[in-house]
């Protein structure tokens, strides 16, 4: 059996989710669900948790804002653990675990999912922004570590690892570390291309991240940088690190100001006595409502009426600078190309 781990922050889960889940994943399986509304765990203690609550044999640790988009996605699943050099799957891993810096920023890394965003509007709308490729790799790809997403392991890992709820807090890092404790097991840890799924959530990286990050560096620097599934030099992967430095720091940096402006809206909208938006905050509110908009004109599976709906949103929305610029991509995409 399949037992699916979910860590939510919602005292029920979603009916979609439930749905999706039984309309896709074609094996026996439960749903252990984790009720963590009160933030009384962290991602370590609740997963924990759910390894002591699951029956099956074996466990695929899961966000919730995620909906599968391949049909018996649970059977490819089993067979793939079921082979004794698997230790994990996922659909989105990196061949490098630097000694510093996060395998995120660096460029050797393999997705297999459809990555979708929300506005940082005041009533935020969904986008995809960069939808799967159709993938043409074998259907498993080595990786040293994976995205927490989606990770499946099975059971009977569990009786030598265990989410570090001694070392870590909080919700992140847990991903490279359960990896890190598999590969010290000799097992493989890979990408499958026989599970689609689409994320709803970029996410952010906040303080805590970062100190969680330096956490992992030190627990681990004696088997650290891992390189698993390509050959690298030590000096490719110290100018890999080197490059995506700069990225680190932008990233972390911009992450802050979402964390805030999105702090920020919330309280408007619940219309508590706050400080005005800035001029750069709403330039940034402008550029995201645009974005999705655009995103939409380009989408085939939306009607015309829908775009129209999300371009007059835009054209009413008081941050809006890019007026005349989306109608006209919308009378492009959505009247004069459809005539050709």
């Amino acid at each position: 059996m399949l037992s699916l781990i979910i860590c939510s922050q919602n005292a029920v889960l979603s009916n979609a989710l439930s749905r999706n889940i039984e309309e896709t994943v074609g094996v026996d399986h439960e749903i252990v669900h984790i009720d963590n509304s009160q933030r009384k765990y962290s991602i370590f203690e609740a997963y924990n948790k759910g390894v002591e609550q699951a029956h099956g044999e074996y466990l695929c640790f899961m966000h919730e804002d995620i909906s599968y988009h391949s049909q018996n996605w649970g059977q490819a699943v089993v067979n793939h653990l079921s082979q004794p050099f698997v230790g994990a799957i996922g659909v989105a891993g990196g061949c490098v675990i630097p000694d510093r810096l996060d395998w995120r920023f660096l460029d050797y890394q393999t997705t297999y999912l459809i990555q979708g965003s929300y506005t940082e509007e005041e009533k935020p709308r969904y986008y995809v922004s960069s939808p799967a490729k159709k993938a043409k790799n074998p259907s498993l790809v080595q990786v040293a570590t994976l995205d927490g997403v989606w990770i499946c392991i099975r059971r009977d890992l569990f009786q030598q690892i265990r989410f570090d709820d001694q070392t870590f807090h909080d919700f992140h890092l847990y991903d490279s570390d359960i990896c890190m404790q598999i590969n010290q097991l000799g097992l493989g840890i890979f990408v499958t291309y026989d599970v689609l799924l689409e994320h709803k959530s970029m996410g952010v990286f906040s303080d805590s991240y970062q100190e969680n990050l330096e956490i992992f560096h030190r627990k681990w620097k004696d088997c650290l940088p891992m390189v698993k599934g390509m050959m690298l030099s030590k000096e490719e992967i110290d100018h890999a690190v080197k490059e995506a430095q700069d990225y680190f720091n932008g990233r972390m940096s911009d992450d802050h100001r979402k964390i805030e402006l999105r702090r920020l809206l919330i309280q408007k909208s619940q219309r508590a006595d706050t400080r005005k938006l800035t001029k750069q905050e709403k330039k940034r509110i402008d550029k995201s409502a645009y974005r999705c908009r655009r995103v939409y004109l380009k989408d085939k599976k939306m009607t015309t009426s829908e775009a129209w709906t999300g371009v007059k949103e835009y054209l009413r929305s008081p941050y809006a600078k890019k007026r005349g610029r989306l109608l006209s991509k919308f009378l492009w995409y959505r009247i004069i190309h459809r005539k050709h």
